[in-house]
């Protein structure tokens, strides 16, 4: 009896044993979810180009947060400004970005040297029809030029008077003069003396349009304006 009791309990013993030692379930191994990325190489050299990535984790060469996909300027410098589509600013729009740009603040189509700097500039007023003043929209340009030459007192300033063929050889020459000399008189109120302002009258002569039409003899009816470096003031 006694020994049939303890083959019991030894039974009972090991079935227990068994049963908490039964093994554990394997823990799931952790998959990374970042992207694989792909190595270069440089043509002609042996360096790796490692793409990088923005939180879309989509590729971004230049690092200025714009995707390459939507980026028009791929190869943009690290740190430099840039505009929506991923270049780099051009403020004065004069094809040299402001990051080369010696002058970042010149006016709006000089023709600039290579590092943005001008030494000429010219730009055109243009009148309404039938109205002896230049139109609002030029008005924006000339206060802007005004600007430019407050900071800039070696420029001096060629006001070119010019008209369509409306009217007489003679009266068109007139009206040019005159009209040259008001938009001399306006830069004088805004503060440019009197000794950097010259102003000519050049009439019908020099037409950049036809007159044919409306649209042309507009285009004609202006006040050609260049701002130049004097020479003088540098010595």
């Amino acid at each position: 009896m006694l020994g049939r009791l303890s083959l019991s309990v030894i039974a009972s013993l090991l079935l227990l044993g068994c049963s908490s030692s039964q093994e554990e379930a394997p823990k799931p191994k952790h998959v990374s979810t970042s992207p694989q990325v792909q190595f270069k190489a440089q043509e002609g050299s042996e360096s790796l180009l490692v793409p990088t990535y923005i939180e879309s984790m989509a590729p971004d060469s230049d690092h200025d947060g714009i995707p390459d996909s939507k980026d028009r300027c791929t190869e943009t410098p690290v740190g430099v400004e840039i505009d929506e589509e991923g270049c780099a600013l051009d403020r004065d729009q004069d094809g040299v970005k402001d990051y080369e740009d010696a002058c970042p603040n010149s006016m709006a189509h000089a023709k600039v040297k290579a590092d943005g700097c001008a030494d000429f500039f010219s730009f055109n007023l243009y009148y309404a029809p039938r109205v002896n003043s230049i139109t609002p929209k030029s008005m924006l340009v000339l206060e802007k030029a005004v600007g430019f030459l407050s900071e800039h007192p070696e420029y001096n300033v060629r006001i070119i008077g010019h008209t369509d063929n409306i009217g007489g050889t003679a009266y068109n020459l007139k009206l040019s003069e005159e009209r040259a000399a008001e938009v001399l008189k306006i830069f004088n109120r805004k503060g440019i003396n009197f000794s950097r302002l010259e102003a000519i009258g050049r009439g019908e002569a020099e037409p950049i349009a036809s007159n044919d039409t409306d649209e042309g003899r507009q285009q004609n009816r202006r006040i050609e304006v260049e701002l130049y470096e004097d020479l003088n003031s540098k010595k």
